[in-house]
Formats: structure tokens, C-alpha cells, sequence
């Protein structure tokens, strides 16, 4: 079962969930994972900080990342929100740290859960 999320609508979405799970493949070390808490744009990009090490890697090798945020009941909504890396992110020009963002533009985005949990709660647009 999804729901399909439009990039703008981001913002609003992710104020039903907590911190999201940044998801990227570096080429050498594989998956790696870091909590964030991106701020979304009115066209749905995603400025992430505190983006360092293996991640920023990845990013390098592959613009192709991943944020997910877990369902907060049980049997309920995850989102999804598929993303590329803006070569033109704040982290990644030289002398940048932490505190810059790495900044993702939209792919997709949906809601979703297995079928098996659809006794889980409907899902409500949160309003702001």
C-alpha cells in the first residue's frame, strides 16, 4: 500500500514523524546510515548538515541517497523520500564543514506499508 508524496509537500509530511535515516552506497565501504533532520523547500529539496565522512563520500561516488522515516505506531506509515545530491550544495565546495548543507533535489516520495499492516491507522495529511 503507498501513497504518493509530492515534493512539496515534504515540509508539512515529515512533521508526523521524528528524525529520518539518510541512507547512501559508498563504493568501497557499502551502505551507510545517518540520522537527520533535512529541511525541506518549497520545491521538496532537502538541506541536510552534519553530513561528514563515509556519507560525504558517497555522495562523491554516487548522487543517489535515500531518507527514511520509521513508522512512530505500530502498523503504521513509513516515508520514503528518494533524492540526488545537488552538485552545488553548500558541503560540497571546498572549506566547507559540517554546518553546510548537503542538499538533495526530489526523485519521489511515498508513503508506505505492507498490506499484511493495514489494520494499522489511515493516514491524515498533517495541516501545517
Amino acid at each position: 500500500m503507498s501513497i504518493p508524496v509530492e515534493p512539496a509537500r515534504f515540509a508539512r509530511v515529515t512533521k508526523a514523524f521524528a528524525s529520518g535515516v539518510l541512507i547512501a552506497h559508498h563504493p568501497e565501504e557499502g551502505i551507510r546510515v545517518l540520522t537527520v533532520d533535512p529541511d525541506f523547500d518549497e520545491q521538496g529539496s532537502a538541506a541536510i548538515t552534519g553530513v561528514r565522512g563515509s556519507i560525504l563520500d558517497a555522495a562523491a561516488g554516487d548522487s543517489r541517497m535515500t531518507i527514511v522515516w520509521q513508522p512512530t505506531v505500530a502498523h503504521g506509515w513509513t516515508l520514503i523520500y528518494d533524492g540526488r545530491v545537488d552538485p552545488a550544495s553548500p558541503r560540497l565546495v571546498a572549506g566547507a564543514d559540517e554546518t553546510d548543507a548537503l542538499v538533495l533535489t526530489p526523485v519521489s516520495g511515498m508513503l508506505h506499508r505492507p498490506s499484511s499492516h493495514a489494520d494499522g491507522p489511515e493516514w491524515i495529511w498533517p495541516d501545517r
